[in-house]
């Protein structure tokens, strides 16, 4: 079998990748931990998730963050991961919609709030 790429084809084949991997790529914010005395199975889930996240194992890491909201769904913090998560799988209106809400919870963190994704959804919407 023989294969005739030409510069053309390459450049092309190239391209196609990039484009298709820029949606999925990370926004360049980490996962936030949560504080001492928050719910501890929140805790643990949420801890979980952010190795996974960190680790490039984004569909681990987004059940994780799941099960964290399920066990408290008042943090700001799990919501904000959860929009990481979403955002990085391609499912960008789930992910504004737990940016949104992690802004509401955010309970003076300066991390969702100086956030610059959380920033510019607030902006454009």
């Amino acid at each position: 079998m023989s294969y005739n790429f030409n510069t053309n084809t390459i450049l092309k084949y190239l391209l196609t990748i990039l484009l298709l991997t820029a949606g999925c790529t990370n926004i360049g914010e980490d996962p936030l931990t949560l504080n001492i005395g928050a719910e501890p199975s929140a805790k643990m889930r949420n801890d979980i998730g952010i190795e996974h996240f960190l680790a490039g194992r984004n569909f681990e890491a987004l059940l994780q963050f799941n099960q964290a909201n399920l066990a408290d769904p008042t943090s700001g913090e799990i919501h904000f991961n959860l929009g990481l998560a979403l955002w990085n799988e391609n499912k960008k209106e789930k992910a504004i919609k737990h940016f949104k809400q992690a802004h509401n919870l955010a309970k003076g963190n300066p991390k969702i709030l100086q956030s610059q994704i959380v920033n510019k959804i607030l902006k454009e919407r």
